[in-house]
């Protein structure tokens, strides 16, 4: 018996204690489906860390996290109020539950939106106790210490018989517990195999990521390069892949004819390397599926090579206008995601069309709606695979991510294909979204691919 010993108090936490368990509830089963409610922690976290008494204002959280204008109207608009409110009520819930055994408490501000770090001391476990001495009464028992030795207890009955029928009961009690902390054994090891590697949740799940887990090769994770595609923005055209290669794209501003304003902000994306949340989210999620396994590797498109892409087991994350890489498998795609850099706009190329399919699939001011594809084809070497995960805007990249490393999503492709051996595949899916959260994936069109 435990006596919980109530209060709490405030403490002084380091930032690493800090970063370590925002990690922590970022990565929490809390927080797993609300995409923007972890951007939002997220930036609450950075902002706080950076100031403690700094003042974070409703306008700055509306437009780095919701995308809201500089200057929109808040007494219109309550979408920061709406979510602080509701991440408030999840991390109590992780910190009376999943999080129950931390020692430090994340709680935001009332009136504000700095987070505090608050200390609660763990459960003082207090002795049980102790139990009352047995008493020399039960029946074919002697006290300890009685010279009884097979003399007939009360009633008549010898405690020779009663204690083989008694031992005969205790050896088959201590085999039933024997039988069910070998269960109970065997379910645990389960449970953490399960923790550590959610790919082996089903045979499903088991049957398609096992190509890259239990390959024994490398696992490349590729994430794309924005600049790259603000690079392609001003200038209207697309940039190849050669030039990528060979970093010749850095000199595309010292061209003749540029306007001055286009030169200086062609200067300032090409010495960046940047990225999108959606497509990092993508990547997280495929290595939470095996988190601790050494032969997955998370790399820029920038810092990319073409041995590695040759081989290794490779998944790209983003389409051609931020992940130069993709292009090279352009050619074996029947869904591809093509953009146009003079209207900024991405659509999917439907290069075969079947019966009821359309050639073009396009969200035209529809910020609630995506599509994207996701496509598992032979790597360069055809002796490994490649994963390619794209969208027409970064949240359809993210959709997609979410769709592939889910067991609904696995399921849903596993019923189009034949029994056995996955082939390889292409998918072309529409989701549907609110607030930046994915409500609904689903498959348009599919394509299968022989071995």
């Amino acid at each position: 018996m435990s006596t919980v010993v109530p209060g709490v108090q405030r403490v002084e936490v380091s930032p690493e204690e800090s970063q370590e368990l925002l990690r922590r509830l970022v990565n929490s089963q809390e927080l797993k489906r609300s995409a923007r409610l972890r951007e939002l922690l997220q930036y609450l976290g950075m902002r706080s860390m950076q100031a403690r008494s700094a003042n974070i204002r409703e306008q700055e959280i509306g437009a780095a996290v919701f995308g809201r204008p500089d200057d929109y109207d808040t007494n219109i608009d309550n979408i920061v109020r709406v979510n602080v409110s509701e991440l408030r009520k999840r991390l109590a819930h992780y910190f009376q539950e999943e999080g129950a055994e931390e020692k430090i408490v994340v709680e935001i501000t009332r009136g504000g939106y700095v987070l505090s770090f608050v200390g609660r001391p763990m459960e003082r476990e207090l002795p049980a106790p102790e139990p009352p001495a047995a008493e020399a009464e039960d029946e074919g028992l002697a006290a300890p210490g009685s010279d009884s030795g097979d003399a007939p207890a009360e009633g008549g009955r010898s405690t020779r018989g009663l204690g083989d029928s008694t031992l005969a009961w205790l050896l088959g009690a201590a085999l039933l517990l024997a039988v069910g902390g070998c269960g109970f054994f065997s379910w645990q090891v389960h449970a953490l195999r399960m923790q550590l590697r959610p790919w082996q949740a089903n045979a499903d799940m088991s049957a398609f990521w096992s190509q890259f887990f239990s390959s024994g090769d490398a696992v490349d994770i590729v994430t794309a390069d924005t600049s790259y595609a603000l690079a392609e923005d001003l200038l209207h055209r697309p940039i190849s892949l050669d030039d990528y290669l060979d970093y010749k794209y850095k000199s595309y501003a010292e061209q003749a004819g540029l306007p001055a304003g286009t030169r200086d902000a062609l200067n300032q994306v090409l010495d960046r390397n940047t990225g999108s949340v959606g497509d990092f989210e993508a990547a997280e999620r495929i290595m939470a599926l095996d988190a601790h396994s050494p032969a997955l590797r998370l790399a820029s498109a920038r810092a990319y090579t073409a041995q590695n892409i040759k081989n290794n087991n490779v998944i790209l994350i983003g389409s051609r206008e931020s992940n130069p890489w993709v292009e090279l498998y352009k050619d074996e795609l029947n869904f591809f995601v093509e953009y146009d850099p003079a209207l900024h706009r991405s659509y999917i190329a439907n290069r075969a069309p079947a019966a009821g399919e359309q050639s073009v699939y396009e969200i035209v001011r529809d910020p609630d709606h995506a599509y994207s594809v996701v496509a598992f084809v032979p790597n360069l070497n055809d002796h490994l695979s490649t994963l390619i995960i794209a969208g027409t805007d970064s949240q359809g990249t993210r959709a997609a991510g979410e769709f592939i490393t889910s067991t609904a999503g696995i399921e849903a492709i596993r019923q189009r294909m034949p029994a056995g051996q996955y082939p390889y595949f292409e998918v072309l899916l529409f989701s549907s979204r609110l607030e930046g959260t994915t409500l609904s994936t689903s498959i348009k069109a599919f394509r299968g691919h022989p071995r």
